[in-house]
């Protein structure tokens, strides 16, 4: 008797390998979110590149499978070796007059044979990092990356929507340094640039990982990839604040001149005074809002404004 040889349709499926993916810049509330979204996706291995040995929040991501790789941003040379296998590298690395760090990555990318490369944008529109002060380095940076060879992409996500939460009493579950920006939902107080009709994006943290890890699945990766949890205008904002507390807030507008003047009086070793005003004067311009790329291209479902503030300040 011949014994049946099983078909090729019986046999186990081959299991794909995974996609190492490396993030820079894992200590700050944005990357540890997109470690997170990226490991629970079983067809990712995650390398975190570090300057500190560990924390507490470098452990939770271990535990979870994450793999730390302590590394020296000045030499490009330890960079390649830690990313030697590495297919996809994105930083959340806080860029302030300092492209050395950024420039390292980049070169050992290069050299180390990684396809795909996202530096550290996570903001307002590109037409906005040539208004903000610090980001100035991010504009030269970012014609390095255009010619690297390499597969690279921009993430746009408007105004970190976590910033709403501060003050309130709900814990908060990340690690992004709350404080009130514009809107101050505890104080009950808002000082709006312009008109407050501008349109601008907001996405808060986690949601931001999760685009992150749902683009990393993409075949192929566009020049610029934004994602938004809501475009609206700070008026708005301002009157679902107000109905979720049941309270009317002091609102206060600025114009453009007057931010003008405050940036004039501001100290230039006060980057961050100068960055904030300058901000403000990029949401007058309309260069805070972003095209929702992501929201179209994923099936990333992300938290409005209402949504948000209901969560941490409903009653």
């Amino acid at each position: 008797m011949i014994s049946s040889i099983p078909s090729a349709t019986t046999c186990p499926p081959r299991m794909q390998p995974k996609m190492n993916v490396a993030i820079a810049g894992v200590s700050n509330g944005l990357g540890h979110w997109i470690a997170l979204a990226l490991l629970s996706n079983p067809r990712f291995s995650v390398t975190l590149l570090t300057r500190t040995k560990s924390n507490d929040a470098l452990e939770s991501l271990i535990t979870k499978g994450a793999i730390l790789k302590v590394v020296d941003y000045g030499s490009s040379t330890s960079l390649a070796g830690a990313l030697s296998g590495i297919h996809t590298v994105i930083s959340t690395v806080w860029i302030h007059n300092n492209i050395v760090p950024m420039r390292s990555l980049l070169q050992a990318a290069v050299a180390a044979g990684v396809k795909r490369f996202a530096p550290s944008e996570f903001s307002f529109s590109a037409a906005a990092n040539v208004d903000l002060i610090p980001y100035h380095v991010k504009v030269e940076l970012w014609k390095e990356v255009q010619k690297s060879g390499l597969e690279y992409t921009a993430f746009r996500n408007g105004l970190f929507m976590d910033y709403m939460a501060a003050g309130s009493s709900v814990p908060y579950p990340g690690l992004l340094t709350l404080h009130p920006y514009i809107l101050d939902v505890k104080a009950r107080r808002a000082e709006i640039p312009g008109t407050g009709d501008e349109r601008m994006s907001f996405t808060t943290q986690e949601d931001v990982g999760r685009f992150v890890a749902a683009a990393v699945a993409l075949d192929k990766w566009p020049e610029e990839m934004g994602m938004e949890g809501e475009t609206t205008t700070w008026n708005r904002i301002v009157e679902e604040a107000e109905k979720v507390v049941g309270e009317r807030f002091t609102v206060s507008y600025v114009s453009r001149e007057q931010l003008k003047e405050r940036l004039k009086d501001i100290p230039e070793d006060n980057w961050m005074g100068r960055f904030v005003t300058a901000g403000n004067l990029a949401i007058i311009d309309g260069k805070a809002a972003v095209i929702p790329y992501l929201n179209e291209a994923t099936d990333v479902k992300p938290t409005n404004v209402s949504t948000f503030l209901n969560k941490y300040w409903g009653s």
